[in-house]
């Protein structure tokens, strides 16, 4: 054997432990996206499933921003102060 064989067979050797790494991490790639696949389909039917309640935060903000809230606020604060200055 003369030292152009042994560097090709070390090449050889070389080059296959490469494609074995190549082909393994090809399978964890594969493995990978169909976790996140899976992931993003059952965080979608999540999403789907609490957009009413999402619905309903928003009608109770809205209402909470409304004039009519705001007075009823304001009139809360007046008989707090009220009160307050009574007790003084």
């Amino acid at each position: 054997m003369d030292f152009y064989q042994i560097i090709s067979l070390v090449a050889l050797v070389a080059f296959v432990i490469l494609v074995i790494y190549a082909v393994r991490l090809l399978i964890q790639l594969k493995k990978t996206a169909e976790s996140v696949e899976y992931l993003a389909l059952t965080t979608a039917e999540k999403v789907d499933k609490t957009s009413s309640t999402f619905e309903l935060l928003n009608n109770v903000s809205s209402v909470l921003d409304n004039g009519f809230y705001k007075a009823i606020a304001m009139g809360v604060d007046l008989a707090r102060r009220w009160h307050k200055k009574k007790e003084d």
